[in-house]
């Protein structure tokens, strides 16, 4: 499966954002970290078949930026934990303001599916199968929903179990994982979501909010972290 990292040059700040989907296919992408001038818009019609949902892992600001720069009529489903649904309306608990500096709000309609809504719906123009609350289909892909609460309430890390691909947000880096004195963090469930990660596979292929890839074996080895939860 092909996955292509897109990063904004000269802005260190932001995160990772990633492009999932074969050339000439539907793509989706984990976190719209930024859209100026509408330029993952402009990459997906050049290398995809438009853009099937947006996956946010959580609702800071370096990982929704793009979202109000989105064209009009933009009507796929973007995908956050009804946990941090808020952030993209609150400049606190989305960091915009304490930590970056500059106010983001969501200023436009958005179809928005809140992980852990039940049965099937449709949103926009899209259908979503959302069985129990923990998988999700989108653009032919099957993601399970990790819930990973203490980065932020609604931390999610997206899982494609065919694949063996983990988008973990700031759950978890390679050698490392995010902080957890902001607002709205979840210190106290660190160990409990970590231990969801660490039941997965070996070669499960991470793909952090920042930094590097890795592997989950890589991170049980490696990351101290993770080791001291044993």
């Amino acid at each position: 499966m092909k996955v292509t990292t897109l990063t904004k040059k000269g802005d260190m700040e932001l995160a990772n954002m990633y492009v999932l989907g074969e050339e000439g296919e539907p793509a989706v992408i984990i976190d719209l970290s930024y859209n100026d001038n509408r330029r993952v818009e402009e990459y997906c019609a050049k290398h995809h078949s438009g853009i099937a949902g947006i996956f946010l892992t959580h609702g800071h600001y370096d990982h929704i930026a793009g979202l109000n720069d989105l064209s009009e009529g933009f009507d796929a489903p973007v995908i956050i934990h009804m946990d941090d649904e808020e952030c993209l309306h609150d400049p606190y608990l989305n960091v915009s303001d304490g930590l970056f500096g500059r106010e983001f709000k969501l200023s436009r309609e958005l179809a928005i599916y809140r992980c852990e809504d039940e049965d099937e719906i449709r949103v926009g123009a899209h259908r979503i199968k959302n069985e129990a609350g923990e998988e999700i289909t989108v653009g032919g892909y099957e993601f399970h929903v990790i819930h990973t609460p203490y980065h932020t309430a609604g931390s999610c890390c997206f899982y494609l179990p065919e694949h063996k691909i983990l988008f973990s947000g700031d759950s978890l880096f390679h050698l490392g994982v995010g902080r957890s004195d902001l607002p709205g963090a979840k210190p106290r469930l660190f160990a409990t979501s970590m231990k969801k990660l660490m039941a997965l596979s070996e070669d499960v292929t991470v793909y952090p909010g920042h930094g590097p890839k890795t592997t989950i074996g890589t991170e049980l080895r490696y990351n101290e972290y993770l080791k001291n939860l044993r």
